[in-house]
């Protein structure tokens, strides 16, 4: 059993949901999360930092069983087959405070200090959206509970883009490259193909 900090005075009035359900079908249909890169899981490197900077986690899963160990809860699609955006719409009905952080289960490289900027951002907006040089980032971004009835029709509609609902809300974008000290160059490295876990696991060692 992993245990949560003890002192919560120090975290975040956040709910962070590791979303732990996405396959990788170039992997061989392992889970993601649970790939060891630099010594560790994903999945127990995302947990340790979300613990020390968020009051509330979730994991958002259909195959719960590699997850039982953590002590929090484990929620399932509303809507299954529906991709990431059922996921986020499902965890965020869960959440226990109004604002939440979704989180990739594949990135092995997200920090604290990134979390806790994205959260300085929030007033007044809906949802916080990270943009690298990459593009944008809707997961790893923190949404309004107020978000869910737009996601719901866009579910409804079938609609499965997580940026189908963002012209009916309140956005911030995040420019990442203008917050080097908090968002490096590889912070936003996930694992889609063998070649990739090869290259994080040589990026883990520098």
């Amino acid at each position: 059993m992993i245990s949560m900090p003890e002192k919560a005075e120090k975290r975040l009035p956040l709910t962070a949901v590791i979303m732990a359900g996405g396959r990788g079908r170039r992997l061989g249909g392992i889970d993601k999360p649970l790939i060891t890169i630099g010594g560790q899981r994903i999945i127990d490197r995302t947990f340790r930092i979300v613990s020390h900077c968020c009051q509330e986690i979730l994991i958002s899963s259909n195959s719960p069983q590699p997850y039982r160990k953590f002590p929090v809860t484990i929620i399932p699609d509303l809507y299954p087959d529906h991709g990431a955006i059922g996921g986020i719409y499902s965890c965020l009905r869960q959440a226990s405070f109004p604002y939440v952080l979704i989180l990739a289960g594949d990135m092995p490289f997200i920090s604290a200090a990134a979390i806790r900027y994205l959260w300085s951002r929030h007033e007044g907006y809906d949802v916080i959206l990270p943009k690298s040089s990459d593009g944008h980032q809707p997961l790893h971004a923190i949404y309004n509970k107020n978000c869910m009835e737009k996601i719901k029709k866009q579910l409804n509609y079938g609609k499965l883009k997580i940026s189908g609902f963002f012209s009916e809300v309140r956005v911030v974008e995040i420019p990442t490259t203008q917050h080097p000290s908090c968002f490096g160059p590889r912070y936003f490295f996930n694992l889609n193909t063998p070649e990739d876990i090869n290259q994080a696991r040589q990026l883990a060692k520098q």
